[in-house]
């Protein structure tokens, strides 16, 4: 979820439109990816192949709305470009404080929810690296106590030299990977009586893996802002988005299909043999390297709570870091699997923030501005808003 901090820039005359492609399909792709066999493999081919479609319409619903806020926050005179270029400077100015408390809160818990889901990922998936019988002794809590020396040191790294080195390694470790999968579960006997058409009882896990991956709305202003041509910003995400989806609706029915319905939330952990244990190395370290990018907004929130309005001092940075990664660790091993807390993340937190929040910022941006919406603009905003909140509340009630 962080790549998209890391923007690729814009050749000299260029739109930026190919740049942002590349930059909202590397935001959309990550650790949450590898859930997707898992996700067909629970919901079913059609249910979950329905819900990636609905995701990208209502993915590209709710970014057209805030761009809409944006223009017409500026339009109005109410806002300048550069305090509505993040989502927190959108939502503060269209909702005001609260906007900006709600934004804060938001961020933290997705961007910890997130560091649980890498904790239990790169713990199960070092287990698989070790030989049969060792492995047997370990569970993802124990190897989590192992590791957890290596997440802290990460949270302690308070600056981010080095983001584009990492963004390129996580980018070719993760499309490495996937290529893999595919080609080892199509090894396999294929599967296709094992999977279900439809599981709605499983909608809690199968749709926070999705929205994990494409309710990203809050790390897409980064991209929009390095464009020279930011008009095209909509049409490069929207291709962007297709893109995702024909890659993920390959690899998840790939996976599923190849691995059957006891394919797991973590699916690398399947793989076996030497190229096996190299892809399962480089995305354990792929995700030790981004945590600190993927954590930093989150770790600066909670930094400026404890020292308001300042700077925090070395130690009091250390210690908030250290109680976040430490919490973090103590959830991740107390949660089923990988699938389960995508499932809160993907499905509650990202959902909030990309489908729910956009309509109500919209609304309260046109009220500011003098211009209200009304007719079919405002039914359009209460049904993608409502259809927000229904999700949330079914990814906790499923």
């Amino acid at each position: 979820m962080s790549a998209a901090s890391s923007a690729a820039p814009a050749g000299a005359g260029d739109t930026g439109e190919t740049a942002a492609i590349v930059n909202v399909v590397k935001a959309i792709f990550g650790a949450g990816g590898f859930a997707l066999p898992w996700a067909f493999a629970q919901g079913g081919t059609v249910l979950v192949t329905a819900c990636l479609l609905s995701s990208y319409w209502f993915a590209i619903k709710a970014l057209e709305m805030l761009v809409q806020s944006q223009e017409t926050l500026i339009a109005a005179g109410k806002a300048t470009q550069a305090e509505v270029q993040t989502y927190a400077g959108l939502t503060q100015k269209a909702i005001g404080p609260a906007g900006d408390v709600i934004c804060r809160v938001l961020n933290v818990i997705t961007c910890f929810g997130i560091t649980v889901g890498y904790m239990i990922f790169v713990a199960d998936t070092c287990i698989s690296m070790l030989p049969a019988a060792q492995a047997a002794t370990y569970t993802t809590a124990k190897m989590l106590t192992y590791n957890l020396p290596v997440w802290l040191f990460m949270a302690w790294q308070r600056s981010i030299a080095g983001v584009n080195l990492i963004s390129l390694f996580g980018t070719t470790t993760v499309a490495l990977s996937m290529i893999w999968v595919m080609i080892s579960a199509l090894r396999n006997p294929l599967q296709l009586a094992a999977i279900p058409l439809a599981d709605v009882s499983q909608f809690s896990g199968f749709f926070g893996t999705v929205a994990f991956l494409f309710f990203i709305h809050f790390t897409l202003f980064s991209v929009q802002e390095g464009m020279p041509e930011k008009k095209y910003f909509l049409s490069a995400a929207n291709k962007a988005f297709l893109i995702s989806m024909a890659i993920s609706l390959v690899f998840g029915l790939v996976g599923a299909v190849g691995y059957g319905r006891g394919v797991s939330s973590v699916v690398v952990t399947m793989l076996t043999g030497v190229a096996g244990l190299v892809v399962k190395g480089l995305l354990a370290l792929n995700l030790w390297s981004t945590f600190p990018l993927m954590a930093r907004s989150s770790l600066l929130i909670c930094e400026n709570v404890v020292s308001p309005g300042k700077e925090a001092a070395l130690p009091v940075s250390l210690a908030v870091r250290t109680g976040f990664v430490c919490l973090a660790a103590y959830l991740a091993c107390n949660v089923p699997n990988f699938g389960a807390v995508l499932g809160l993340v993907g499905g509650v937190c990202c959902c909030a923030m990309s489908v729910f929040m956009p309509p109500i910022i919209l609304y309260k941006s046109k009220e500011l501005c003098g211009t209200p919406a009304a007719g079919g603009e405002k039914g359009m905003i209460g049904f993608v808003a409502l259809t927000g909140f229904v999700c949330m509340i079914l990814s906790v009630v499923l």
